[in-house]
């Protein structure tokens, strides 16, 4: 007998909650959304510090697709509108083996800006739905190639991000810099230390 979809979500849900915190060596803290009127399923904080918090939304699925000799994640789902989008709030999207017991290497963590403007798949009478579509190969090249990660480092993208103040990121010429701090501005391509290494911007 399948386990139910809320039975995945809690599972899953926990996977994710444990996952940040063994990642992250114990300095990740998610708490879960008692109301999630706002469609985020953990507040993420760094211990002791309480000042920069990070929201997000656990989508999952159990299958992969198989494009070719390709595997594909794949995630479907609704919301209703409108859609609110802010540098704070990421979604996790992830496929879970059941059989292994725990997540497919790569995981995606994606900045809703981001997200919500590449995966809008149909809009109809106020429901919004979105579609997530992504390679799980490792020479993937892709929109969505820079959010993937092992699993094994989602606490350090996690304190990344949290560290930065979503505006600041190490590594990047103060001028770079400046410019993902704008309003609206989002990063494709994960900010690295090397002077060499590519990055882009979207408004």
């Amino acid at each position: 007998m399948a386990i139910t979809n809320t039975q995945q979500g809690v599972i899953t849900e926990a996977e994710f909650a444990k996952i940040a915190i063994l990642t992250s060596n114990g300095r990740l803290v998610p708490t879960r959304a008692l109301a999630d009127d706002d469609r985020r399923d953990f507040e993420i904080h760094i211990r002791r510090h309480f000042r920069e918090s990070l929201a997000v939304q656990v989508k999952t699925t159990k299958q992969l697709r198989l494009h070719g000799r390709s595997r594909v994640l794949q995630i479907n789902f609704r919301v209703k509108a409108p859609l609110v989008s802010d540098e704070h709030l990421y979604y996790f999207l992830a496929h879970f083996d059941i059989k292994a017991m725990g997540y497919t290497d790569p995981v995606f963590l994606v900045p809703s800006p981001f997200f919500h403007k590449h995966a809008v798949h149909l809009v109809s009478r106020g429901i919004i739905q979105l579609q997530f579509k992504a390679s799980m190969e490792p020479n993937a090249k892709g929109m969505w190639t820079p959010f993937a990660s092992p699993q094994a480092e989602l606490g350090a993208r996690i304190l990344e991000i949290l560290k930065s103040g979503f505006s600041v990121h190490l590594g990047l010429a103060p001028t770079v810099a400046e410019l993902i701090g704008l309003p609206g501005v989002v990063w494709l391509q994960r900010p690295m230390p090397a002077p060499a290494s590519r990055r882009s911007l979207a408004a």
